[in-house]
């Protein structure tokens, strides 16, 4: 049976999980640029990943500030305790009986599987009492609801307002002393259906961990990632990679690292577009689906389900970006479909076929009023296609081609059996 409700894991103060203190008055928009001038400064992080949206937002003396919250080293192995639900006896009577036990296992292996993906300092132990805990975890078998978001709150840190506080100036201009104490975040294992599955309750369990760990109340920005604000009708289940490193990269950090000082006004370029002939970066292999490829250099590659994509900027905030993936199908039938999801679009659509090393290629360039996007179709065998997908700002479209072209060109098949590989 459909569960209707919208999952909301995290809204704000408001709800329990949001970036604590008052609403401040600076407007602020995540960048790439202020990315690129942190990263300068601390040293290259852990890629791809959403840093800038895990930094807590706090007054300081001269105004506001991005700034890392976190344990400290020292507060590890942290130790938790996780409250066992009471399943009322009106739920005890559904065709799959669940103990209080499962949950509890599954909140375990939330933080077992964070402890994995960050690596140290962060450890976790289980503790027999809340009293003998940092962190308490409690489930409860009860239905949240916030009007706000029309859905239901799966999960809330309490504590908000007091998780993360500037205590004054650090040892340098980039650090201040924060004090950093999340102690409690609340699980509602049910929703209108019933019980939720200890699977669910895992997931959300991941979420909530993230926030417990130091990820502020702005949430990830991109809709695959565990750590993204409202998941809908579904549960992201597995840490993506944005997931593990943004993490890894805020305990690279010491605590109390400045992002960002949101008075503090820096010019961008008055160009976003590379001017210089387009060079390639070494190869990156993807044996998985039996190809190779060189991407633009200085462009941020970052694998997915179907193949790579890489992109001028960060994952979050970007001018172009190519992706190349194989999937089952045939030339024809993705032509189609890309050509009249263009079409539906309003984009002008228009195709072209040429040879390339011999191999047949389809191409379908699709312009709108904002992006234009140039889609390359090469049958793979064995009922597989290769797309290679390259999109960019309508006004930079043309400045890109050779970078798209050269990418296009340096795709070579590495693994032909691959494909008997992928269909078990």
């Amino acid at each position: 049976m459909k569960r209707a409700l919208a999952l909301a894991l995290a809204l704000g103060a408001a709800a329990g999980c949001g970036g604590g203190g008052s609403t401040a008055p600076v407007e602020y928009e995540q960048n790439r640029w202020d990315y690129f001038r942190f990263e300068d400064r601390v040293g290259a992080l852990p890629t791809p990943n959403y840093l800038p949206w895990a930094m807590s937002r706090e007054e300081a003396s001269g105004g506001e500030i991005l700034v890392a919250c976190r344990w400290p080293d020292e507060a590890f192995p942290l130790r938790y305790y996780v409250a066992a639900p009471e399943i009322p006896e009106a739920l005890e009577g559904e065709t799959v009986r669940r103990s209080p036990a499962e949950y509890v296992a599954a909140v375990e292996q939330a933080f077992a599987t964070w402890q994995k993906a960050i690596g140290p300092p962060v450890r976790f132990e289980r503790a027999e009492s809340a009293s003998d805990a940092a962190l308490t975890v409690q489930l409860l078998v009860q239905i949240e609801e916030i009007p706000e978001v029309q859905g239901q709150v799966l999960g809330v840190v309490r504590g908000e307002a007091d998780r993360c506080s500037v205590l004054g100036s650090g040892a340098t201009p980039d650090r201040v002393e924060i004090q950093f104490a999340p102690h409690e975040a609340t699980l509602y294992i049910a929703d209108p259906v019933g019980l939720l599955t200890p699977r669910q309750v895992r997931a959300v369990a991941l979420h909530e961990i993230g926030h417990l760990l130091g990820v502020s109340g702005q949430h990830s920005p991109l809709a695959g990632d565990v750590m993204y604000e409202v998941a809908g009708d579904r549960r992201i289940e597995a840490l993506s990679e944005h997931d593990k490193n943004t993490l890894r990269a805020l305990y690279k950090l010491p605590p109390g690292t400045v992002y960002a000082r949101l008075g503090e006004v820096h010019e961008r370029p008055k160009s976003d577009v590379r001017a210089e002939p387009p060079k390639l970066a070494d190869e990156t292999r993807d044996p998985r689906h039996g190809f190779a490829v060189h991407f633009p250099k200085r462009w941020q590659a970052i694998p997915t389900p179907s193949g790579w994509i890489a992109v001028d900027g960060v994952s979050w905030d970007y001018d172009a970006s190519i992706q190349v993936i194989s999937a089952r199908g045939s030339v024809g039938s993705y032509l189609s479909l890309l050509a009249g999801k263009g079409r539906a679009r309003g984009d002008d659509v228009r195709s072209e076929f040429f040879e390339l090393d011999g191999a047949a290629v389809a191409r379908l360039i699709s312009r709108g009023s904002e992006r234009a996007e140039q889609t390359d179709l090469v049958d793979w065998g064995d009922g597989f296609v290769l797309v290679v997908i390259a999109d960019s700002r309508a006004q930079d479209f043309e400045f890109y081609r050779p970078w798209f072209q050269r990418v296009l060109l340096s795709v070579e098949p590495v693994d032909p059996k691959f494909k008997a590989k992928a269909a078990h």
